[in-house]
């Protein structure tokens, strides 16, 4: 029989900036943090799964699971180095699950640590001086338009929503003003400050119709996980947050549709598949989720992403987002920790955010942002533009 898998403990810093500070020493912090709620010591690790950091894709060494284990003195039995873009983290946790379902380990840590705000200038100029680097850095789709950044991709899929279901700039904007009501009240969010619709579109536009507050900002930031078998779970955790599903799909390209120019930039198949086959999975339907993150870098899919996971018919979120149904208290509670657009970006890093925050809400320690009577949660991590998807579905456990 497979066993199953929990989340037992956690820990992350706040999303901003770090300069003064390592990724290994943010590594080292979120791991004690995480141990420490779990109630567990650096003995009991049996797996160190993480993702990786602006420090080793400079270095190309491939050895930070390695460092941090020499660091913490933690002598682990499993250990992997995941890359796929912002769904890394997703994917972190799936090899993690997979090590304990089939017995190898029983306890693993996932974990995150980078400083993509304060490590860019280093990171811009290191890719000026290696012009060998720069024609393969992105799907050739790409560069014509843009030089390592891909909002244009989403301009377009957000313009073309408003084409197509009479969308406007007033409807993305409600999007960053929910995002930004929740994060007054969560603490490890960038910010906090509250914003109106009126904010919104009078800040600078970056690639119309996405204005900067209606963008996510690339930050440092550090989150880790840990995961017990069920067994080690009952014995470890009050309640533990088993994972019931996960969902995955890679959509045929790299930022953009290239199939006969015939895809749609208004629905994205690997969200689809990914959510649908997580649902098939854990036998349930999209609302019997009571609360989810939703990794949305720009607001345009804040609308269009809960229609690809299953709570609205395509259009339908104009309406929903006006209407209040994704906020706390209305039929599907989303991005509760402010999401990309407030929480902050750190890439790598992103997915840990959003599994924290569901296992908080699973967990009834949500504070001023708890959803009631939450049992059962959802998290959707992307990479690429959408094109790269994970669903997985959590559930309270006694």
């Amino acid at each position: 029989m497979q066993r199953r898998v929990a989340i037992v403990g956690y820990g992350c810093v706040k999303v901003g900036r770090y300069p003064e500070t390592s990724e290994d020493e943010l590594a080292s912090d979120v791991l004690s943090l995480a141990l420490e709620d779990a109630g567990i010591s650096k003995e009991d690790v049996e797996g160190l799964i993480t993702t990786p950091n602006l420090k080793n894709i400079f270095m190309d060494s491939g050895l930070q699971a390695s460092i941090i284990a020499e660091q913490m003195r933690m002598s682990p039995k499993s250990m992997a180095e995941i890359s796929c873009g912002g769904v890394a983290a997703g994917l972190a946790v799936k090899h993690a699950m997979n090590e304990i379902m089939l017995g190898y380990i029983d306890v693993a840590i996932c974990y995150g640590a980078e400083r993509e705000h304060s490590m860019r200038k280093r990171m811009v100029t290191q890719l000026l001086e290696q012009p060998l680097r720069g024609p393969d850095f992105l799907d050739p789709t790409a560069q014509p338009f843009t030089g390592f950044n891909i909002i244009w991709a989403y301009a377009c899929s957000g313009r073309r929503y408003m084409h197509e279901f009479g969308a406007t700039e007033e409807h993305f904007a409600m999007a960053s003003v929910r995002n930004r009501k929740n994060a007054v009240h969560n603490s490890w969010a960038a910010f906090r400050e509250p914003i109106t619709v009126e904010d919104v579109l009078n800040s600078r536009t970056l690639c119309s119709p996405i204005k900067l507050l209606d963008s996510c900002a690339s930050l440092d930031g550090a989150a880790a996980v840990v995961l017990a078998s069920e067994e080690k779970a009952k014995k470890i955790a009050d309640t533990p947050v088993y994972v019931k599903a996960v969902g995955e799909y890679h959509d045929n390209s790299c930022c953009v549709p290239t199939d006969q120019c015939d895809k749609s930039l208004t629905t994205f198949i690997a969200a689809r598949e990914a959510a649908r086959y997580a649902f098939r999975q854990a036998k349930l339907k999209p609302y019997d989720i009571d609360v989810a993150e939703v990794y949305a870098p720009f607001s345009p899919q804040e609308l269009i992403l809960p229609e690809d996971l299953g709570w609205f018919e395509r259009g339908e979120m104009v309406k929903a987002i006006q209407d209040g149904s994704t906020q706390i208290g209305g039929k599907i509670p989303i991005n509760t920790d402010g999401g990309l657009l407030s929480r902050g970006h750190p890439a790598m890093v992103t997915p840990f955010y959003e599994t924290i925050n569901i296992a908080r809400q699973l967990r009834g320690e949500a504070g001023k942002l708890q959803v009631e009577g939450a049992e059962t949660g959802l998290m959707h991590c992307e990479g690429g533009t959408v094109n790269n998807c994970m669903v997985f579905i959590f559930q309270r456990g006694d």
